[in-house]
């Protein structure tokens, strides 16, 4: 392919559907105030991450590499959805916040990062929603 860090994979509506699934059981996670908001933020980031997948996978697209797949998953969302590349330097910010808190440093995401980061998840997930129905309406219907 003309990215390199993409492969062309059929995908099928069982696979969608799976897809959407998580995405909900993610967001489900994110809105439990019986969870810290570092593990809520991991969630709504999840969200994001899960709808990303879904777009390309929807698409007939995989990322191809180990190292890096869940930035060139977050890229993907400019070539799918045809988000904002504002929107992608957020999500990627976001990452960045998620790498830490599971590896470096114990309590690093504030109230107020959490809610950010459940409002892109939030958008992603709405408009991902909507582009399938458009653009992908047989991967739909299971």
């Amino acid at each position: 392919m003309a990215y390199g860090w993409l492969r062309l994979e059929p995908t099928s509506p069982g696979e969608i559907k799976n897809l959407l699934g998580i995405v909900n059981r993610s967001l489900a996670d994110s809105r439990s105030k019986l969870f810290r908001p570092t593990f809520r933020f991991i969630a709504a980031f999840n969200v994001a991450l899960c709808v990303a997948t879904t777009a390309l996978r929807a698409s007939g697209l995989r990322t191809a590499t180990q190292a890096g797949h869940h930035v060139k998953t977050i890229e993907s969302l400019e070539l799918t959805i045809k988000a904002n590349p504002k929107v992608i330097q957020r999500f990627k910010t976001f990452n960045n916040k998620r790498s830490k808190s599971v590896y470096d440093v114990a309590g690093a995401v504030s109230d107020q990062e959490f809610e950010a980061m459940m409002k892109l998840a939030n958008e992603l997930k709405d408009r991902a929603l909507e582009w399938l129905r458009h653009a992908h309406p047989d991967l739909l219907k299971v």
